[in-house]
């Protein structure tokens, strides 16, 4: 679009050239020694006379010439025109020169023709006397009249339509002067549509626009129907004889083809709807009358053209006054191409008309009005782009606010969400973590059967909570691609036996056979984030469960990979099965292989979505390898790192390392509930403990004295653990390398990450379990 814009200024030039060539014409008409008019003294032949052969010079019926304006009669064939010239008058200037709509003319002098044949409107150059495209005829053949000197010239005009003509008699000076100049502007008037044509060709293939293919073809019909009015084409063309309706046709396909034109100029799509509907019907009423072309005389084509003309002329100035108004500019350069050529038409018609005296220049009106429209109409459509393309950018410049109004709308949003279920994830889980902690102190207590029976179901619902919690905040960081995985060393057989533990109740209540195999080629020891690994297994196991009918079997196999260091794990239910349109589905949030299942199972549908991203963290695939009406498989594979087995065996989450030592342990905690909870862990334990209630009191604790082992909270009022972590990372010097472990009810991977880059060397999320403070005391404090 800015190639459109550089052309302005060559566009620009080609009018100021435009115009230099229609002002020649003042030293054209200027008067000269070698000029003279013969209209002041040509006779027409009034009488009854419908003959080739000229009238005898004693008939009736010559009267002097009132105008150079003759129309067609069906009564007489021909116009007989004379004059008296003298000797010496033909002698200097030898050369007759009549205007092209003569049509067809011959010329006598003292009864003798000038040329063999008649000088036809549209005979090629080389065909005439005078290679010229006006009707030129030599008069240089004429023996002088030595008794009187005089000479009678007498001319037949055979005209096929309305004609307007001037007789001048010219020397060779002024011969090649009127070729030179009227050649030189006929011509330069088709250079410009020309110029204009190729330029917006060229302009379409660039900005690809309809509109610009449009304009050429407009062009086309311009330039030959221009051609036609100056008589142009018998440089190029050899016909025989002329036919009015060849000027009808391209006259009218020029104006259908402005039509199409004005719609996009004007975008009256936009701007006059039911008028843009009108225009087709114009359109289709103009392609319509060009048909019956053949058909129709002339007479009844032109009535027809000027309806259709007229319609469009004067249409387009009053659809365009109201825009130009507006200031829309292309509906100005339309203005001010169009109003010269109403002008010219005008003009033609009133000339045609014989309501204005008969001017040499009336074949110029049109064309040169149509030059000058083609070149403000490209301007308009130059214009027209510009316009379009600050629209365009207008509206961009709108989206792109839209866009960043709603991306900072989201971005806000997501931050309330995650604070939100920061929010929800720490209420809910400081009192799941007073719960568990009582539940494992109770765990020794002298209960009855019916007490034991019902602090195990309570302990089984607190589980069952705590993992519901922590699933949906997995999936949410899920979505947000925030899950991160933290691998250590742990056991395989030790989680299916931690699993078999934990869902076996469930299993017996339905009731369901719930098998563990584990292959014995698998290590016994494996590196990878067990605890996600845990997660992904469970919500697997928890859905073979739930889908099982009574009496089925769960069996889950875990084995190695054909591949060196993958672990295989298969989970085989015998519940209703997949149906394979249902299989991409699955794995997809809220989703469930059958809308009936959510409400005969239950559950929200994040089972397998939640596992699939859990597995896809840890670098694994999971699919489903098998599903019938008889159950379903599905594969877990994930990749671990080799441990080298050494002879001292690290401590497991069954078995972790007795306390040897008394350790110090300073537990951080806001609530109050769960700060007497852990230190009575902590008791139990072996451990000496101190409790503070905020991240300030955390930070002076340290200072004061060492300590074996830091549990802080992250969510306190005064000072948060992350702050209060890295003062005294600074300025702590007693427990500079002292481990930190953050304790809290924020279970997110990004708060996680938050946590360890401040300094804190582990990270347990509430509700933490006796087994899991056993095994933090005995890494950790005992070290």
């Amino acid at each position: 679009m800015g190639h459109v814009e550089s052309n302005v200024l060559g566009l620009r030039a080609v009018l100021a050239l435009f115009l230099l060539c229609i002002s020649s014409d003042l030293w054209a008409n200027g008067d000269s020694a070698g000029f003279l008019d013969l209209a002041p003294r040509m006779e027409v032949f009034e009488g009854d006379w419908d003959s080739p052969i000229r009238p005898a010079e004693s008939k009736q019926g010559w009267t002097p010439m009132a105008e150079t304006s003759f129309r067609a009669q069906d009564t007489r064939q021909f116009i007989w025109l004379r004059a008296q010239l003298t000797s010496s008058e033909i002698t200097s200037k030898p050369f007759l020169l009549l205007h092209p709509y003569a049509q067809k003319v011959q010329v006598y002098v003292d009864g003798e023709a000038t040329t063999a044949k008649p000088v036809a409107y549209w005979s090629h150059p080389e065909q005439r006397p005078l290679p010229h495209h006006f009707i030129a005829i030599p008069l240089d053949q004429v023996k002088p009249d030595t008794k009187t000197g005089k000479h009678t010239i007498h001319i037949r005009i055979e005209p096929h339509m309305h004609i307007n003509t001037f007789f001048y008699l010219l020397d060779e000076r002024e011969l090649v002067k009127e070729l030179t100049f009227h050649t030189a502007l006929a011509f330069a008037l088709l250079a410009i549509i020309v110029i204009m044509a190729i330029y917006n060709l060229f302009l379409y293939f660039s900005v690809r626009d309809r509109v610009y293919l449009i304009y050429v073809a407009a062009s086309l019909a311009t330039l030959a129907y221009s051609s036609l009015l100056m008589n142009v084409q018998v440089y190029f063309l050899d016909v025989p004889d002329f036919s009015p309706k060849i000027g009808f046709f391209a006259g009218l396909s020029s104006l259908i083809l402005h039509v199409l034109l004005f719609q996009r100029l004007l975008d009256t799509r936009q701007t006059y709807p039911r008028i843009h509907k009108f225009s087709y019907g114009l359109t289709a009423f103009g392609i319509a009358w060009i048909i019956s072309a053949p058909l129709l005389t002339f007479t009844v084509l032109l009535i027809g053209w000027m309806a259709v003309g007229y319609t469009v002329y004067l249409g387009a100035l009053v659809l365009a006054t109201p825009l130009a108004i507006k200031g829309y500019r292309p509906a100005r350069y339309f203005l001010v191409g169009w109003i010269p050529y109403l002008a010219a038409i005008v003009l033609t018609s009133f000339e045609y008309a014989s309501l204005i005296e008969p001017t040499n220049w009336a074949s110029y009106f049109v064309p040169a009005a149509l030059s000058w429209e083609m070149a403000l109409f490209s301007l308009a459509l130059a214009s027209r782009i510009k316009t379009l393309r600050d629209e365009r950018d207008t509206l961009l410049a709108h989206q792109i606010q839209v866009s960043e109004t709603a991306r900072e709308a989201l971005e806000r949003s997501n931050r309330i969400k995650d604070d939100f279920l920061n929010a929800v994830s720490h209420e809910l889980r400081t009192p799941l973590h007073t719960i568990q902690g009582q539940l494992d102190l109770l765990q020794d207590a002298p209960f009855n059967a019916e007490q034991s029976e019902a602090l195990r179901l309570i302990e089984r619902a607190n589980l069952r909570v705590t993992r519901q919690v922590g699933g949906i905040l997995d999936f949410v960081d899920a979505q947000d691609d925030n899950l991160l995985t933290s691998p250590q060393v742990f056991e395989p057989r030790s989680l299916f036996d931690l699993l078999g533990y934990e869902f076996k109740e469930a299993a017996m209540a339905k009731p369901v056979s719930l098998t563990f195999r584990m292959s014995e080629k698998m290590p016994s020891k494996i590196s990878m984030d067990g605890l996600m690994l845990e997660k992904v297994l469970y919500q697997l196991i928890d859905n073979a469960v739930k889908f099982t009918p009574s009496g089925g079997e769960v069996l889950v196999q875990g084995s190695q990979h054909q591949d060196d260091s993958v672990l295989r794990i298969l989970v085989s239910d015998t519940g209703p099965g997949i149906r394979d349109d249902q299989r991409e589905k699955v794995f997809q949030a809220f989703k469930q292989g059958d809308a009936g299942l959510t409400r005969r199972y239950g559950g929200v549908g994040l089972g397998l979505p939640l596992a699939s991203s859990l597995v896809s963290a840890l670098g694994g695939h999971i699919k489903v390898v098998g599903s019938s009406n008889q159950g379903t498989t599905l594969e877990v594979t994930v990749p671990y790192g080799d441990v080298h087995q050494s002879g001292i065996d690290e401590p497991s989450v069954e078995s972790p390392q007795p306390v040897n030592a008394v350790p110090k342990v300073l537990v951080v905690e806001d609530d109050a509930c769960n700060r007497m909870i852990i230190r009575k862990q902590l008791e139990r334990l072996g451990a000496v403990s101190k409790s503070v209630q905020n991240g300030q009191e955390a930070v002076k604790a340290a200072i004061n004295e060492p300590w074996d082992l830091i549990l802080m909270d992250c969510q306190m009022p005064i000072m948060d653990g992350i702050e209060a972590t890295r003062e005294i990372r600074l300025n702590a010097s007693a427990n500079l390398d002292t481990p930190i472990i953050a304790v809290t009810a924020n279970a997110s991977e990004s708060f996680r990450t938050q946590c360890l880059e401040a300094g804190m060397d582990d990270y347990c999320t509430k509700p933490l379990r006796m087994e899991n403070l056993k095994q933090l005391v005995a890494r950790h404090a005992e070290a």
